[in-house]
């Protein structure tokens, strides 16, 4: 290990906010790195070097230059794990630097610990991710003997009966969307408190949650706990449940049906948790191309313009969500019940189709299905 630079500069910043003293962060090669005078960035160090290439662990400056490049004052090696990674060097007299010099030394390799463990664990929750997409898009082909070992080795358990939920914000809000893996780390504690167990991590650009908890009281509690904590954060997040994976072997299976569930809560707009046990049309919907889905409203609501069908769908969506009763639509849309009953004549002289015929239904709940489809692109 050697000392980077951006490691460098942060250890300065932090130490010059607490001390008052110059100080100077070399690499093994002698190169100041970081420094508290910037004029001093990306020189030589004659000492610095001396005390790597002898095994130092001290070196005296007694006057400027006594060294190529340097000043009076002191250097210290430091080390990780017993091996050297680089020079820290306080200007000054020895007398008056000596008090705080170990200090300084031990905070500087305090520092280089915290960031490389920081870095560490960086590292793994990567290779977790990795190690997750390739889970949930190819479970059944990816996931043998030693791939379960492996998850095992990044500290991934598959070998248990799991639930997946995925969760995506409610507006399309660009720094929202591109924010994603520093929100989730937001909410993992909410979830890791409800289930020790649950693995997070961002995937297929949603936030994804593989959780032990299985029985569904406790997996639409888990995503009630999202959603809450979400809005405490100012955000608003849409949650889709799978259908219970048969095993860790088709997990890939569970992601697609949380994904379709999620869609289903995109669609609606007012759903914001959603079950793939709950949806019905969507399943073999979306296998149908959406050039032919936007050819199939053009084809019932032919000749309307863009307006006129935002309106008619506006009043259909909520006409079916009333289960067709007439008052309550009415009451929802802020309008006469009479204002209603003549929207609905004119959409069935318009389209042939009649909305309050139940013969009729299934045409519009597909129009009102491939229309809110079409509105996600």
């Amino acid at each position: 290990m050697e000392l980077q630079e951006n490691q460098a500069k942060a250890i300065v910043k932090e130490i010059n906010q607490v001390l008052p003293q110059k100080i100077n962060l070399m690499n093994r090669k002698g190169m100041i790195i970081a420094s508290t005078d910037p004029e001093r960035v990306n020189t030589y160090h004659g000492g610095a070097a001396r005390i790597i290439q002898e095994g130092l662990d001290e070196l005296r400056i007694s006057y400027d230059d006594e060294f190529p490049g340097t000043r009076r004052g002191t250097n210290f090696v430091l080390k990780v794990e017993g091996e050297p990674i680089g020079v820290l060097g306080i200007t000054g007299q020895y007398e008056e630097i000596l008090p705080l010099a170990n200090i300084i030394r031990k905070m500087t390799e305090l520092l280089v610990h915290q960031q490389e463990y920081a870095r560490m664990q960086s590292n793994l929750r990567y290779q977790q991710s990795l190690f997750l997409a390739e889970v949930l898009a190819h479970s059944e082909a990816f996931l043998s003997r030693e791939q379960i070992e492996r998850g095992r080795d990044l500290g991934i358990e598959l070998q248990m009966p799991r639930r997946i939920l995925v969760a995506d914000f409610v507006s399309r809000d660009n720094e929202l969307l591109a924010g994603r893996h520093e929100i989730l780390q937001k909410l993992e504690p909410v979830v890791k408190k409800a289930d020790s167990r649950c693995i997070c991590t961002v995937t297929s650009q949603l936030m994804v949650f593989l959780t032990s908890i299985c029985d569904r009281e406790g997996v639409y509690g888990l995503a009630g706990k999202l959603r809450e904590a979400a809005g405490r954060q100012g955000w608003d997040i849409c949650v889709g449940i799978d259908g219970q994976a048969q095993d860790s072997i088709h997990l890939s299976d569970a992601f697609l049906q949380a994904k379709k569930a999620l869609q289903s809560c995109h669609r609606k707009g007012n759903i914001h948790i959603k079950g793939y046990d709950e949806i019905n049309m969507e399943i073999f919907a979306d296998m149908i191309p959406l050039l032919v889905k936007q050819r199939y409203v053009q084809k019932i609501f032919k000749g309307y313009t863009r307006q006129e069908l935002a309106e008619a769908m506006n009043t259909l969506e909520c006409f079916f969500e009333h289960d067709g009763s007439i008052i309550r639509t009415a009451e929802a849309l802020f309008i006469h019940k009479n204002t209603l009953q003549q929207h609905l004549r004119r959409i069935a002289a318009r389209t042939g189709y009649d909305p309050r015929s139940l013969r009729s239904s299934a045409v519009f709940y597909l129009v009102i299905y491939f229309y809110q489809e079409m509105n996600l692109q």
